[in-house]
């Protein structure tokens, strides 16, 4: 029987106390230095600033570069005309947050999202479940990464569904409830487990099909970053299949092979 998926937080070490950094910047050059100092060995894991402000600076999980504060109803009417990431974003996101904290009473007249902040890189730790050690893994969501076309990394996160769970970053939002309440979330396409298997299968092969349908994810279910290489598919459909590659390192060959209950021959 399949396995179901658990997160591992990243322990913390006494020196990786977690501070705001001052310098914060949407330019190529701040981002590299950024992504360099995460994984700096010894030193203070650097939160960038924000205009909110993360719930919990210990949280597995770190959002960076930011692109834009506003709120929510003001960012649909700028951008959704356009981009179906952001189509109907308000009335979405407040059945979304409803639904997850059924004790935060919105009314139509909130401005929700008295603030939400959009964000285009995620910093997500874990535990290696090869040799125990602390990794960190860079997620981008990016319409135009490095002036080289659109980057959308995916992610494995936790599910009730049995097997592996995956899906597509397609925007990073930091929302501020009117009581409050600060929720790190991201829309996403998920990636629907399919049945089909190329001719040439091999040992474990896992294949997803990527729906075109947004949805919400709660960072708080996210485990770490996940590679999927498109597949042609059967030469009649048009579906967007894609495998998962499982040998990018130990960890996520053991998670996959954990969860889909196989056994090497």
């Amino acid at each position: 029987m399949a396995r179901q998926i658990s997160a591992t937080r990243k322990p913390r070490r006494a020196s990786q106390t977690a501070e705001l950094s001052d310098a914060s910047s949407d330019t190529d050059a701040t981002n590299q230095e950024a992504d360099v100092a995460q994984f700096k060995q010894g030193s203070a894991r650097r939160v960038p600033k924000s205009r909110i402000s993360p719930a919990n600076v210990e949280n597995q999980w770190i959002f960076g570069s930011p692109l834009q504060y506003s709120d929510s109803r003001s960012y649909e009417d700028l951008h959704g005309g356009n981009n179906p990431i952001y189509r109907a974003l308000d009335p979405r996101l407040r059945e979304f947050l409803h639904s997850q904290f059924p004790d935060e009473y919105l009314t139509y007249e909130d401005t929700i999202m008295a603030s939400i902040e959009i964000f285009q890189c995620v910093y997500i730790a874990y535990q290696s479940k090869d040799d125990w050690t602390n990794a960190e893994d860079i997620l981008r969501c990016n319409s135009n990464w490095y002036n080289s076309g659109p980057r959308y990394d995916c992610v494995l996160f936790n599910s009730d569904q049995p097997g592996v769970a995956c899906a597509r970053l397609r925007s990073l939002v930091r929302c501020q409830l009117p009581s409050g309440r600060v929720v790190d979330l991201a829309v996403v396409q998920n990636m629907k487990p399919n049945k089909w298997r190329p001719k040439t299968s091999w040992d474990g092969c896992v294949v997803f099909e990527e729906e075109v349908d947004l949805t919400f994810l709660l960072m708080d279910f996210v485990i770490r970053g996940a590679l999927l290489a498109h597949a042609q598919g059967p030469s009649n459909s048009r579906r967007n299949f894609h495998y998962l590659v499982d040998v990018v390192d130990g960890d996520m060959f053991l998670r996959v092979l954990n969860a889909i209950g196989h056994v090497c021959n």
